[in-house]
């Protein structure tokens, strides 16, 4: 008992998407009537079919089938020769089956697809744009990227030329824009180009593409220096007509609640020591004036003449002179002058902090008034010399409250002429 099974063709080519045909002849050499069921081994199996898929069989007579072949049109589709079996399996006699062998040759298609992302990009100085290339067919693509424009505005960098993607698979690259000219105001303008993908003997793919290319200064930029202008000018007015005033009027207010009348007589400011911070001393200076000295009187009928008022030599013309008055008993706290002596500086002293009041007299009149409690050290210069004349005398009056020591002094500069 068996069969036996006989392929009109051994090697049949098919496309995928597309089908093949292959007629079967089956023979019943067995003694008895069976039943023969075709069944297709291999790899083709999964995408073919015989029809009738069975056969009743008289002993020694045959019949045939149709086997179809229909393998799909998919990136997983493999290519080349498949070899393939046809078996007719006997239901009376499965051991006498029997089958034959033939080759599928899968013949190869191509199915590219292309995308360019972005399609329109935006910038002065250029922009970057991904290619993305897809294999959709099932052998392996070995595909070439250019890009060029019309007009030849442009310059291209393709970053890599040439992909090489596996079915089923997908390859990227970038594709650098670059405008050959810049402009530096005005309105942005469109520079079309093209991508090509050369993949294979077809035709090239052609994706459209566009620079819209920008001014290098952007238009924002006029406008927003502008507004920084104005702003800056407005808070320049603010300053001078809000708070300069508002800061100076709260300053003296201040002072005067601390009992402090600072006048522009003033020359200079001191600084604090003894390891803190120094209020600001109360000050009244008394102006730099001098006294002029009275003349003999004149005889009855003759118009008095007044003494000249000595006028301050200028500066590096005198001979300089410093001293210092003390209340500690280190120094004198009074000196006299033999010529007219022109007083520029002054640096009072009080390390030990104590409260009281203190006085530089030049002859009667209060040169300098201050409370010790407010400062440890202060400085003055005049830009105009306090003038002392020959016989005055410049002395420092102090009178400290609380016990302890006593210790305020002067440090006075100046230059005096013969």
């Amino acid at each position: 008992m068996g069969a036996l099974v006989t392929l009109s063709e051994k090697t049949i080519e098919v496309l995928p998407g597309a089908v093949a045909t292959c007629t079967v002849k089956v023979k019943n050499t067995g003694t008895v009537v069976d039943q023969f069921t075709i069944d297709i081994l291999g790899d083709p199996a999964a995408w073919t079919a015989a029809e009738p898929p069975t056969l009743s069989l008289f002993p020694g007579t045959e019949e045939t089938t149709t086997v179809f072949f229909r393998p799909p049109k998919a990136a997983g589709t493999p290519t080349g020769e498949l070899p393939f079996g046809v078996r007719a399996r006997s239901r009376e006699d499965p051991a006498g089956s029997a089958v034959e062998e033939g080759v599928l040759v899968v013949g190869a298609y191509e199915d590219t697809f292309a995308e360019l992302v972005p399609r329109t990009s935006r910038g002065s100085r250029g922009a970057t744009h991904e290619l993305a290339v897809d294999n959709r067919g099932n052998s392996r693509l070995n595909a070439t990227v250019t890009a060029g424009d019309q007009d030849q505005l442009l310059g291209f960098d393709v970053e890599p030329p040439g992909l090489v993607v596996d079915p089923g698979s997908a390859g990227f690259a970038k594709v650098r824009v670059k405008p050959r000219q810049r402009f530096w105001r005005g309105q942005p303008k469109t520079r079309p180009f093209k991508v090509a993908v050369q993949g294979g003997g077809g035709p090239p793919i052609l994706l459209d593409g566009s620079l819209l290319q920008e001014a290098v200064l952007p238009r924002w930029l006029i406008p927003a220096l502008i507004a920084a202008l104005v702003a800056l000018i407005a808070l320049v007015v603010i300053w001078l007509t809000l708070l300069q005033p508002a800061i100076k009027s709260a300053a003296t207010a201040a002072l005067e609640d601390a009992g402090i009348t600072p006048l522009p007589s003033q020359g200079g400011g001191g600084g604090g020591g003894g390891g803190g911070a120094t209020p600001t001393p109360a000050i009244t200076v008394a102006p730099a004036t001098p006294t002029a000295t009275p003349g003999p009187t004149p005889p009855p009928g003759e118009t008095p003449t007044p003494s000249p008022t000595p006028t301050p030599p200028p500066v590096g013309e005198g001979v300089p002179a410093d001293g210092r008055l003390a209340f500690d008993g280190t120094y004198p706290n009074s000196t006299t002058f033999a010529t007219d002596f022109y007083l520029t500086d002054l640096v009072f002293a009080n390390p030990s902090g104590k409260a009281g009041t203190l006085k530089l007299k030049r002859g009667s009149l209060d040169l300098v008034t201050l409370r010790l409690e407010n400062f440890r050290d202060l400085d003055f210069h005049y830009v105009t010399p306090i003038v002392v004349q020959p016989g005055e005398s410049l002395a420092l009056v102090v009178g400290c409250t609380g016990g302890g020591a006593c210790d305020p002094s002067v440090y006075y500069s100046g230059f005096s002429k013969p």
